[in-house]
């Protein structure tokens, strides 16, 4: 019998017997403009939980990070709205965002916020290396202004008609009927949402990154990584350089955001969507410096063997495969550099090197809301803590994941979230278990009878550890979720066929071992679902007597940081004669 457990384990775990790996996961900033919504949760919030919990319960390590967005104009206007400071509503929205996570298990290393002083450094000392090395540069053009406010227009204070749908109220960044990018400029009959009046066009001076100068770079980078990365990511960040990449904005007329470090630009900040996506690196510097080693997050920037992650909703993807990259690669020329290298050391570098450019950006397509897109800044769709006050958050983080948009829009349908929780959750995992573990109370007194494990069940259980972990590796969380399922119906089917209820009669050692092979896999599927259903997981072993009263796979030292690798993503056996406590329900059936 010893034999047949060692042959599971070394099947199971021989990937896991190669050097630790490092992964950095990256996690799309949310607006501190307002509470979650469940488009945050079917884009990025959930799968990037479920992947850095798996590859921790692997034995890697990993490095997660994200943070509230505090800057943009979807804040001024919120705050316009509710009649209170910005810096008021990011310290109100922030909280709620991590209340929110919290009570969804999401586990950042650090979340943060893009307010700090350390972003502020980190954004700036960018900015004045692309500028050095003729990345950026002025240039003066028209932009919009409220002749009534006088005022220049950010591009979400432009409104009118899209030339590509003819939606009425399109955005100056973006259409939300159609989800074009747009520039203010593109807008049929334009006006001001300061004052309703047609703006008219006024020249400023702007700096621009020069993607064009960039192009050649970034072509060459994505053909050899974007192998790695979904179909449409692929093609969708293809058709950019196809099309010709040409400068953007980087700055804005405003004082709301970062500052232009340079001398007669006071009046002027840093356009929100090339310095957002910088607050992945500084989180990562941050971090360091909150566990006490401040050149800590070098291993993951630094290392090239370190894997970068990206897990955004699909309107982000070009900032994360065009611009993020692009400011990496223009940057990456500071260490070549003597002089740049010696005047703009980041906080705790000390290493030589350039910065890693991603490995995946695992993006979703849109979650719709009856028939759109769900986004915070246009009021549509529903916000996570809403469907926390009636669910359980493990089934939400599963239905997100068995419903996620990964390659298409998805229109969230509640049938859908009742069909996951009462033919799924219920009727097949929570069935399972709850039938095996009740037939051992009443018939062996709780206690798991002698046995040997069937071969069916072994190579079972062996596949089902490959496969789920080759699909979360690959960002298939649908798949992923499939055939977790797959093997739940397994073991019912398992359960079904050996007829324990009648072998208790005729045959009590048969049924004994059909009991001890039913124990088996219900351990089995507490260890796959870590990553899904953290809480469910616990609940199970505690009915097993295994005592988890905290999360399995990862403890917070006093800074809040994770700072536990374990090799757990393996079979592990639960010996006979042992204990098991009082069974509970694991999944309450939705009634419609």
């Amino acid at each position: 019998m010893k034999k047949i457990y060692s042959a599971i384990i070394n099947a199971v775990t021989m990937s896991n017997s190669i050097q630790q790996e490092k992964i950095f996961v990256g996690v799309s900033w949310p607006y501190a403009s307002g509470k979650i919504h469940l488009g945050h949760l079917a884009g990025q919030n959930i799968a990037c939980d479920v992947f850095s919990r798996y590859h921790r319960l692997k034995g890697n390590k990993v490095l997660m990070v994200s943070g509230s967005d505090s800057h943009g104009t979807p804040i001024l206007f919120k705050a316009e709205e509710l009649g209170i400071e910005p810096e008021q509503l990011i310290q109100q929205s922030h909280q709620e965002i991590v209340n929110t996570f919290k009570q969804l298990s999401l586990i950042y290393d650090n979340y943060t916020t893009t307010a700090t002083e350390n972003h502020k450094e980190v954004v700036q000392n960018i900015f004045l290396v692309l500028k050095e090395k003729g990345y950026l540069y002025p240039q003066k053009s028209k932009q919009y202004f409220d002749e009534k406010v006088n005022k220049f227009l950010p591009d979400r204070y432009v409104r009118g008609t899209c030339p590509n749908c003819g939606a009425v109220n399109a955005r100056g960044d973006e259409c939300p009927e159609c989800g074009k990018f747009l520039k203010p400029e593109d807008l049929i009959d334009p006006f001001s949402t300061l004052s309703d009046t047609t703006p008219i066009l006024k020249e400023t001076e702007h700096f621009y990154l020069d993607l064009k100068k960039l192009q050649p770079q970034l072509s060459k980078w994505i053909d050899e990584t974007s192998v790695n990365w979904r179909k449409w990511v692929r093609e969708f960040s293809k058709g950019w350089i196809r099309e010709g990449l040409e400068p953007r904005e980087v700055t804005r007329d405003m004082k709301f955001g970062i500052p232009v470090p340079v001398e007669g630009w006071e009046d002027k900040v840093i356009y929100v969507w090339i310095e957002a996506v910088v607050g992945y690196l500084s989180a990562a510097i941050e971090w360091a410096d909150k566990i006490g080693k401040p050149s800590e997050w070098e291993e993951y920037w630094k290392d090239p063997k370190c894997k970068h992650y990206y897990f955004i909703a699909g309107g982000n993807t070009p900032f994360h495969t065009i611009i993020w990259p692009a400011e990496l690669l223009a940057y990456s020329e500071k260490y070549s550099d003597d002089t740049l290298w010696e005047k703009y050391k980041f906080p705790g570098e000390t290493k030589r090197e350039k910065l890693n450019l991603p490995y995946n950006v695992p993006s979703n397509k849109m979650l719709l809301y009856k028939g759109k897109k769900m986004s915070k800044g246009d009021g549509v769709g529903m916000d996570a803590d809403s469907l926390l006050e009636k669910y359980n958050s493990d089934l939400i983080r599963f239905f997100f994941l068995r419903y996620a948009p990964e390659n298409h829009d998805r229109e969230f349908e509640w049938k859908d979230l009742i069909d996951c929780n009462n033919n799924e959750l219920v009727a097949n995992i929570g069935n399972f278990i709850n039938r095996t573990l009740t037939f051992t109370q009443s018939k062996f007194n709780s206690v798991i009878p002698e046995g040997v494990l069937d071969k069916e069940v072994e190579e079972s259980i062996s596949n089902a550890f490959e496969t789920i972990g080759t699909h979360i590796e690959k960002c298939e969380f649908v798949k992923a979720s499939e055939a977790l399922l797959q093997f739940s119906s397994f073991a019912n089917k398992y359960f079904n066929d050996k007829a324990p209820w009648a072998s208790y009669k005729e045959d009590l050692k048969d049924c004994g071992n059909t009991i001890y092979n039913s124990i088996q896999l219900v351990n089995t599927l507490r260890i796959l679902i870590k990553p899904f259903m953290p809480k469910s997981s616990i609940a199970i072993s505690n009915m097993l007597g295994l005592e988890e009263e905290s999360d399995p796979n990862i403890e917070l030292d006093s800074t809040g940081v994770v700072n536990t690798y374990e090799n757990n993503w393996e079979f592990n056996v639960i010996e006979s004669n042992k204990t098991l406590n009082q069974s509970k329900i694991l999944f309450e059936k939705i009634l419609e």
